[in-house]
């Protein structure tokens, strides 16, 4: 391995990196919040058993400073490594983190140390942006590579209200006005919680979603459903919200939170994670409406130029929406011999995803039944549901 990289293994050590983690963190502009050494620790806290620990560390050689970071893992499976990022599955949107002015460097130091790691067949890199750093990475390959489309997020841009309303149909225009009006009339009040009330919100998002899934719930995956989700979400949301990163918004009424919804902190835009709502909101009000009207709001008055609605085609982000980021992966190879059937194969599954939920040309009687698919294979896997 280079002089100047190191890749840490243990667990104990990632802890340890912490506070270098969130000087890095607050020095290199490219990144995420899912970037953040208090979502991707959580993360592994909980979910990185079955995964072997490869954490890159990129260092000045003259003085020692940490200039960058590939947060990595290995899966091995049926003697097939995959090098992903740590957080893969359910994290919008992965990096790797490059103090200012050394972004060219990470990324051509982390390309050399991908090459000398043993034991890995394929890189997986997933959800990548469009400026996102490791795209220096994929540029610099000389092997096997391909760059494939993963998602779309639909974002609005944090204009006034009434701006928003204006780009509405005439119907969506009347009905927003008109949830905002029922909300209004019932003292519905928004509020941030703070670091002391954040373990408490976190358990309540998790309840307002399951009650707002719950008649749905093959749709939602099994994981929603267990203690080892609501425990993650808790140690994940309090420490963002402890470092600024990140906080959970309620829509109360009468000192009940009826809407929740985890909002990341970006750099120059808020992101809707997770969201829940007890069925009597949804009854009463339009809920996406309540949400949107929030997160604007509070994108405002942070002056953040965008509220992201996360990856999905549901119609409402569609109908607000002011633009769509694509979100892609990278996949690189040694050999074609093992590049090639997984490359191919993720190639495949991305072009149906695209044409059966983006295209216009898609019969519906296809997108229905790919639903349907998607439904029944959930709700087998829920068997293994705990409480």
């Amino acid at each position: 391995m280079l002089p100047d990289v190191s890749v840490i293994e243990d667990t104990l050590a990632f802890a340890a990196l912490e506070e270098e983690w969130e000087d890095l963190y607050g020095n290199a502009p490219l990144v995420t919040p899912f970037q953040s050494w208090a979502w991707l620790y959580s993360w592994w806290e909980f979910y990185g058993e079955g995964y072997e620990l490869r954490l890159v560390t990129m260092r000045d050689q003259k003085t020692g400073l940490l200039v960058g970071l590939m947060p990595l893992m290995l899966e091995r499976k049926g003697g097939f490594g995959r090098l992903l990022f740590i957080g893969t599955g359910p994290t919008n949107y992965q990096d790797l983190l490059a103090r200012q002015g050394w972004e060219a460097w990470v990324s051509e130091v982390g390309r050399q140390a991908l090459e000398q790691m043993d034991d890995w067949h394929v890189v997986d890199l997933q959800p990548l942006r469009p400026e996102a750093a490791a795209w220096g990475i994929f540029e610099g390959w000389a092997g096997p590579r391909t760059r494939l489309w993963q998602d779309n997020s639909p974002v609005i841009d944090a204009r006034p209200w009434d701006e928003l309303l204006g780009s509405l149909s005439r119907n969506l225009r009347s009905t927003a006005r008109r949830t905002l009006r029922r909300a209004e009339a019932d003292s519905v009040r928004s509020e941030l919680v703070g670091t002391d009330e954040a373990e408490q919100a976190a358990r309540r998002l998790v309840a307002l979603s399951r009650e707002q899934w719950r008649e749905r719930w093959r749709e939602t995956g099994p994981e929603h459903w267990t203690r080892r989700f609501e425990a993650h979400l808790q140690t994940a949301i309090s420490r963002m919200t402890a470092r600024g990163l990140g906080a959970i918004s309620e829509l109360r009424r009468g000192g009940e939170a009826i809407v929740s919804h985890f909002l990341i902190f970006g750099r120059n835009y808020i992101g809707v994670y997770m969201l829940g709502a007890g069925q009597q909101a949804l009854q009463r009000y339009q809920f996406s409406t309540l949400l949107i009207w929030d997160g604007v709001s509070i994108a405002r008055g942070r002056n953040s130029k965008l509220l992201d609605l996360g990856a999905g085609k549901e119609p409402y982000k569609q109908r607000w929406s002011s633009e769509t980021i694509p979100t892609c992966r990278m996949i690189l190879g040694r050999s074609s011999i093992s590049y090639g059937p997984y490359a191919g194969y993720h190639a495949l599954r991305s072009r149906i995803k695209r044409y059966l939920y983006y295209s216009e040309d898609a019969p519906l009687w296809i997108r229905n039944a790919s639903d349907i698919y998607r439904i029944v294979k959930y709700g087998a896997a829920r068997v293994t549901k705990v409480w």
